[in-house]
């Protein structure tokens, strides 16, 4: 039995079974931060994803590294490319995660904003499909999930009408692909500090994500069709913290590795957002850099890690 709210997104659509949807993704958002998504995603397109993946981690070490951080023309350098095992770490006491990975986000040539810019891929001389399928999953989320479930949220959280598409278009995107290595691999505890992550992971008869939960850490399967939401500390504070950004790991202990895609959505770059009281005011760009200089540069870890011993 699954242990988290389960939500559709057509019965969030549809006019006959919005409302008692909404009150139960809000549910979820107040009591849990985490829930599984019904999202209508082609099984093909993650399938071909995933498999592109898989094949470009099983390159050479040496042809992977070409497409690191170094090689990258974005600000910061680590917010695409490559990073090896032990590349990140999100939590200072467990140290450098077991996990290999590659950045992306949406691509536009000549933004020199933050995290913003173009992705330095390998061509299908050397990573075949690689690239082309991970956009053309992008393409799919940010058209057919993100704005719908965005939308849901706003309505919960008493924005005016319109707010979501004033404030995500476009959104900032952090797209990740994740190999987490067979019997070891993990990625230690933290919060996301976006607005929300979707998360799309095989289908194995393990549970190597587990979420915080009434003072335990709470396995979380993988469903058919279904992938799993979980809120960021951004949309915390705009909700005066009456929505949840949970905490959660990977411990993955199975016999094979694990491919994992998230998609991490942040409001536009330069987006400055209040919540309905008042009480927190953020800009987008700059709790977006020191994230990332608390995970890549001070060692502090991702999110609220710090305040998880």
């Amino acid at each position: 039995m699954s242990t988290l709210p389960q939500i559709s997104l057509a019965k969030l659509a549809a006019d006959a079974t919005r409302c008692e949807e909404q009150q139960r993704l809000q549910l979820a958002c107040e009591e849990y931060g985490f829930f599984y998504l019904e999202h209508g995603i082609p099984r093909e397109q993650i399938a071909r994803a995933i498999e592109a993946s898989r094949r470009f981690f099983a390159l050479p070490q040496s042809t992977k590294e070409r497409y690191g951080h170094a090689s990258q023309d974005v600000y910061p350098t680590t917010a695409r490319g490559y990073s090896p095992l032990h590349g990140e770490m999100l939590h200072p006491k467990a140290g450098p995660d077991p996990k290999e990975l590659f950045d992306l986000g949406i691509d536009n040539e000549g933004d020199r904003r933050p995290f913003a810019g173009r992705t330095n891929f390998p061509d299908d001389t050397v990573a075949p499909d690689f690239a082309r399928s991970l956009l053309a999953l992008q393409a799919t989320v940010l058209n057919g999930v993100v704005p719908q479930l965005g939308n849901a949220l706003a309505d919960l959280l008493n924005m005016e009408h319109g707010w979501f598409g004033r404030h995500f278009s476009p959104p900032t995107v952090l797209q990740r692909v994740i190999r987490y290595p067979s019997s070891g691999g993990a990625c230690a505890k933290h919060t996301d500090n976006g607005f929300f992550t979707l998360l799309l992971q095989e289908e194995l008869p393990t549970r190597p994500l587990q979420v915080w939960l009434n003072g335990r850490w709470i396995p979380v399967p993988s469903l058919p069709d279904s992938l799993v939401v979980n809120l960021g500390d951004m949309l915390q504070a705009l909700s005066d913290r009456r929505f949840q950004s949970t905490p959660h790991q990977v411990v993955h202990s199975g016999p094979t590795d694990r491919i994992s895609l998230p998609f991490f959505i942040y409001p536009h770059i330069d987006a400055r957002l209040t919540s309905q009281s008042g009480q927190h005011t953020f800009g987008v760009a700059e709790m977006m850099l020191r994230n990332y200089e608390s995970i890549w540069e001070t060692g502090k870890g991702a999110g609220r890690a710090l305040e998880l011993q």
